[in-house]
């Protein structure tokens, strides 16, 4: 059960992955601005860090575009495309607990790989 339990974190969290891959890649042909592509660019980082197992990586991730956008928010307000916008809001929260979980759940190495 364990690893079944490890698993489907390890997917949910690949799926998360790349909705915000997908959903900054459409903001980046949308805005044509260096925001969207910042963020494609570390979920991308994140992508190729979890085939690693290096879940402590997407936390941070996931923790750092929460906050660039809870941040984004506040300042300029809601853009032309809020469901762009609530979807960079959900979806590194979700994938900061995800891959959380996925780490509290992993099999503790000697740390020298």
């Amino acid at each position: 059960m364990r690893r079944t339990g490890r698993l489907l974190l390890a997917w949910v969290a690949l799926g998360l992955l790349a909705a915000l891959v997908v959903t900054n890649a459409v903001f980046l042909a949308l805005l044509q601005t260096g925001g969207p592509l910042i963020g494609l660019v570390l979920y991308v980082v994140l992508l190729w860090r979890w085939r690693q197992r290096d879940y402590r990586a997407a936390v941070v991730g996931g923790l750092a575009g929460l906050a660039v956008h809870v941040v984004e928010v506040i300042i300029t307000g809601w853009s032309a495309y809020p469901a762009l916008v609530a979807l960079n809001l959900i979806l590194p929260a979700v994938l900061a607990l995800v891959a959380w979980l996925a780490g509290q759940r992993a099999p503790q190495g000697d740390g020298n790989k």
